[in-house]
């Protein structure tokens, strides 16, 4: 089925679409979707399985390999949290799809859609998080703040690292695409730090000795930001709308946003940029 006839569906009551098999009982057991709760569960109700069906036909969307599958997604998802206000999953939907506009080299629908977010009946965490998101938007080329004192005491302020390149790395040690980058960060810190590139990570993790016996295992010599709290509410992620993780920017000499939504990892990269992890380090280098 077309992407198309999934968000006329995410928009509808759908229950006389919802395919039969979507939903089995097996004596006390209810499955629904890819959950199996028991009869008498609360969530064993008709509003509960549509919002499940609804959720899947956005994911559907979401994964075809249509050309306007963003557009749609937004539209069923501004329809889940209409019909489904008690519930913050289509605002977090909203929250997915602008960073997939952004990442998709489509900063000005980003940009409308967190305005139109922050407008909306959206919860007051959500509309905290979608503030950061536009300030991460609004500060390309402008000067990034970001001051802390790291798990093992060192005191960061981007403010005295003028003069070198920084990689900000929003991640966490169970997050497994955040971990595979490391490997390639850790090369190039070794490469290119005496010539004045630096990290600082933003850890998303929630146990503070699991992050820093994984950052002794690892060997991981740039400091780590650490407040106990995943991203929407880890305060420096939720400063620059940082959802998805990893996510990675680069601040110049000068202290200035340059580059967003970096990758080390070869071939995962936003739409339109095809200068290299090691590309980005060394231009700001030379400037």
């Amino acid at each position: 089925m077309a992407a198309g006839g999934l968000a006329v569906q995410a928009q509808t009551n759908f229950s006389s679409v919802m395919p039969a098999d979507y939903l089995k009982t097996n004596g006390g057991y209810v499955t629904i979707g890819n959950i199996m709760v028991k009869t008498n569960s609360p969530l064993n109700t008709e509003e509960y399985k549509q919002f499940k069906w609804r959720g899947e036909l956005l994911r559907k969307v979401m994964m075809s390999n249509a050309t306007n599958r963003i557009d749609e997604y937004v539209e069923g998802a501004w329809a889940l949290a209409k019909d489904f206000p008690d519930r913050i999953n289509g605002y977090q939907c909203l929250m997915a799809a602008m960073e997939d506009y952004e990442y998709d080299g489509q900063s000005a629908k980003a940009q409308a859609l967190a305005k139109k977010l922050m407008s909306s009946a959206a919860p007051e965490d959500i509309k905290h998080w979608t503030e950061g998101f536009l300030h991460r938007l609004d500060s390309a080329n402008q000067p990034v703040v970001i001051k802390f004192t790291a798990v093992d005491g060192r005191e960061v302020d981007l403010a005295q690292m003028r003069g070198r390149v920084v990689l900000v790395d929003f991640w966490a040690t169970t997050c497994g695409p955040c971990v595979q980058e490391l490997p390639r960060i850790k090369q190039d810190y070794d490469k290119f730090h005496a010539q004045g590139f630096e990290v600082i990570g933003i850890s998303c993790d929630t146990d503070k000795e699991q992050l820093n016996r994984f950052v002794e295992e690892k060997e991981l010599p740039w400091p780590q930001y650490f407040d106990g709290q995943q991203q929407t509410k880890n305060k420096i992620a939720q400063a620059f709308g940082v959802d998805g993780i990893p996510h990675m920017f680069l601040v110049d000499k000068k202290g200035l946003l340059r580059f967003d939504n970096v990758r080390a990892s070869d071939g995962i990269h936003p739409k339109g940029d095809t200068t290299s992890f090691e590309g980005k380090i060394t231009q700001l280098l030379a400037e």
